[in-house]
């Protein structure tokens, strides 16, 4: 596992979010770097059984998936989902 901390105060994430404007979906998760896989199924899944589209994981990746920095120490838990 490589450093992913930028400085003090930031370190880099992985995010995705369903688009709140079209969908009225509140769908948001933020991971560590190299938790890609996770954050890929999860979405996935998510897309599948909410919105009933299918994608493939390379499709989120490319498509959806932003790299975000964090504060170091941050307490957000931003994985609920609410339905």
């Amino acid at each position: 596992m490589t450093a992913n901390v930028h400085d003090e105060e930031t370190t880099t994430a992985l995010e995705v979010a369903c688009d709140t404007a079209v969908s009225g979906c509140v769908f948001k998760l933020r991971t560590e770097e190299d938790d890609r896989g996770r954050l890929l199924e999860i979405t996935r899944d998510h897309v599948a059984e909410q919105h009933g589209k299918e994608f493939t994981l390379e499709e989120i990746e490319e498509q959806h998936v932003e790299t975000v920095s964090v504060p170091v120490g941050e307490q957000e838990h931003e994985h609920e989902h609410k339905q």
